[in-house]
């Protein structure tokens, strides 16, 4: 591993680049002595591109809520060619986010990954919480069932983590699945954690892979914020909930009269 650009302030070090064989953490305008302001290491979320897009919503949605600032960005040769842009500005599709208020660091990557190929980056990711002398990181992962639709029930909320983490974790009704396999970046970044000093867990929640579930997400999110302490509104993604809702039940009356009245016509976005 690699570092360099290093900006010192007494016994702080905050680097600007943290390298890796094909990937790198690259910090911008931001002092890291901040992290040194809290009494505790800052809580670390990552949130990827999955199944029911339950890892993105959250992290967007705690970007927005706790107003947190873009701190810097994550390159990889893992990572495919395209590039984003909200509002005509361009965004590397791989982000971090810190909020000085309630210490905690959200990366949020809304690009999906080159099948197989993430050991390094989540490598690279790892060693720079390491580095930074963060302690939990919560990964976010919506759990594939092609039965699951979204109801008026509560979605449940399962948690695995590292032992050091496991008791703060299993309350408020969430869920410890007796046993199961992870695959994909989250899995890579758990066990970077289990190699590493660092307590690794990862919430989950059933999602159809056909449609986004901001419900699950909202649910999840909620029991976050109750155990880590740091205020969130679930309203808008309730209503986004109802609103996917809506528009099922309007497909499925739709492709029925279909049968009886001919070809099916063009109809609105369903997640719009």
């Amino acid at each position: 591993m690699i570092e360099k650009k290093e900006q010192k302030d007494e016994k702080i070090i905050c680097s600007a680049i943290f390298e890796g064989k094909s990937s790198r953490v690259v910090i911008t305008d931001f002092d890291c002595a901040v992290f040194k302001s809290h009494d505790n290491p800052p809580l670390f979320i990552i949130g990827f591109t999955g199944v029911g897009l339950v890892g993105t919503i959250v992290s967007n949605e705690l970007i927005v809520q706790l107003k947190m600032k873009q701190i810097g960005y994550v390159l990889s040769e893992d990572l495919p060619p395209i590039t984003l842009f909200y509002e005509g500005i361009l965004k590397h599709p791989f982000r971090i986010y810190y909020s000085t208020e309630y210490n905690i660091i959200v990366s949020i990557c809304e690009v999906p990954f080159n099948p197989g190929s993430y050991i390094d980056l989540s490598r690279t990711l790892m060693d720079w919480a390491l580095h930074n002398e963060i302690q939990d990181v919560i990964c976010l992962q919506g759990m594939a069932d092609e039965s699951y639709h979204l109801s008026d029930k509560k979605p449940p909320v399962y948690a695995a983590a590292e032992r050091e983490i496991l008791d703060k974790i299993l309350t408020l009704g969430v869920i410890r699945p007796p046993s199961g396999v992870l695959l994909g970046a989250e899995a890579a970044m758990l066990n970077e954690c289990l190699n590493n000093k660092l307590n690794g867990a990862v919430f989950l929640t059933p999602a159809n892979p056909k449609y986004p579930n901001p419900e699950g997400a909202a649910i999840i999110m909620e029991k976050i914020s109750e155990i880590y302490k740091f205020p969130i509104k679930l309203d808008t993604l309730l209503k986004q909930s109802a609103d996917i809702k809506k528009n099922l039940a309007e497909l499925a009356q739709h492709t029925t009269e279909m049968h009886s009245q001919g070809p099916l016509k063009p109809f609105r976005d369903l997640y719009a």
